[in-house]
Formats: structure tokens, sequence, C-alpha cells
């Protein structure tokens, strides 16, 4: 399916975004100064399980200084496509797979990953202060694939919306989950108004916490075409670079979404 979004769609969200999300998670966004125009590769860390805030934050935030160009297309787990594609799809939420992404970044536009997905986005409360990309590499073979740089994003504060008290690792093995729905993790999630909840894509009423994305300047690889984004040694420099980049974004987020 070729993807589509609807730029009214798009420009109502964002709207809602700012005048609800912003006022109730006291959201800044940082540094979006340093986007560069053109196609680029969005990789961000992930927060909250099923609940995104810092996506439609981050999103809302680029939309409303930067316009369409640069709003992100978002690379999009199926599971949340298939509960939610019907309000997402119009927004520009898309398929996480490589040929869509090589697909948009081709035609010039911007895609927003998060590497980790859901091992990052399930991660236990206490690492809430660290990056999990859980040794996946495929959005910097997708940058040097496309030859776009990469543009690091991280939030900080997402994760307190609801508390992960365990990330369900053993039992998502136990039961094979990523063969099956593409799961890493199980998690049992501490949240409003249900209290605790043993599944992987639970809707919640997220806290109040304080959310502060932050953009960095972005990261150009010195090579890139098919031969480079075959070099696994290579990709894996790169990703180990990207990951780097963003967990020393999130220190710096961090201190600002305390304050």
């Amino acid at each position: 399916m070729k993807p589509q979004r609807d730029p009214q769609a798009i420009a109502r969200a964002a709207g809602r975004v700012r005048r609800i999300l912003v006022p109730y998670h006291r959201a800044r966004v940082i540094g979006i100064e340093h986007i560069p125009s053109g196609p680029a590769l969005y990789v961000a860390n992930h927060n909250g399980g099923f609940y995104t805030g810092d996506t439609y934050l981050f999103a809302a935030a680029v939309h409303h200084a930067r316009g369409l160009a640069d709003t992100p297309w978002v690379l999009t787990h199926d599971l949340g496509l298939a509960l939610l594609g019907r309000w997402l799809r119009p927004l520009g939420a898309v398929p996480a797979d490589f040929a869509t992404a090589v697909a948009l970044l081709t035609k010039g536009d911007k895609v927003l990953v998060y590497p980790g997905g859901d091992a990052d986005g399930a991660r236990r409360w206490t690492d809430r202060h660290q990056v999990i990309f859980d040794g996946r590499v495929g959005h910097a073979r997708l940058a040097v694939a496309c030859g776009v740089p990469v543009v690091p994003v991280a939030a900080a504060g997402a994760h307190n919306t609801a508390v992960v008290l365990y990330d369900g690792a053993a039992v998502a093995r136990l039961l094979r989950t990523r063969r099956w729905l593409r799961l890493a993790r199980w998690p049992l999630l501490l949240s409003l108004p249900w209290g605790l909840t043993f599944l992987p894509a639970v809707p919640y009423l997220p806290l109040p916490a304080r959310i502060t994305v932050r953009i960095g300047p972005p990261i150009h690889f010195e090579r890139h075409g098919p031969e480079a984004a075959a070099d696994d040694e290579y990709v894996a420099r790169c990703a180990a670079r990207v990951h780097d980049t963003v967990q020393a974004l999130l220190g710096g987020s961090t201190g600002d979404a305390r304050r």
C-alpha cells in the first residue's frame, strides 16, 4: 500500500497536542534548529509502552516550527497499526519495514524510527534513563543505504507516565511472541486506571509527568550506498555512534525534565 497522510488531519492533531498535551506534560521540545533540510532519519528512544506522548509532542512541535516537509512519517509496529491504524495512518504512521522507509527517504521525506521498539518502550522504570536499542542496527543500515543524515532525538520524562515493573523478556521468549507478534517483551505495568496489568499493549491514563524532548545536530556518516550498507562491521559502528549520541542527549534532557 502506498503511504498516504492527510495534511489537514495532521494540522488538527498538532493543534490538539499543543492545546492539551503540552500544558498537561509541561512539555518542551529543544533543538528544532538542528533539523536539516531534505531527507533525514529521526532516531529516538521509546518510552511509556503503549502511550507515546513524546512522539506527538515532538511531531507537533516540528510541524508548528517547520511545516509538513519536516514532520516525520513514523515507522509503527504492526500491533499499533492493527489496533489504531484507522486514526494513525492519516497522521503518517506506516509499517516499520525497510522498503517503506527507503521509499519515503528516496522521495525526500523525513522518517522517525524507534530502534529499541518494545525492548526500549517496555524497559523497567528503574532503567528509564537508559537508551536500550537491544543490539538493533537496522536504522543505521537504512541511513547508510540511503545516504541520509541521522537526527538524534531523546525524550525524558515520558517513561514516568506509568511504571514498568518488569519488562517480561523471559515471558516473551517462553511464549515465542517475537515470532508471531514481533514482540520481544511482555511487560508488567502499574498504570491508571487499571493498576497492575501484564499485557504488551494496554492503553492507560498517563500520569502528568514533565516531558522534555531534545533534538541534537545531525549525524553524517562517511560512507553510504549499498556497499557500505552491506558492511556489517561499519554499520555496527554507525549504530553505536547513534546510540551513544541519543544516550548523551537523554542525560541532558533528564536534567531539564526534573526542573
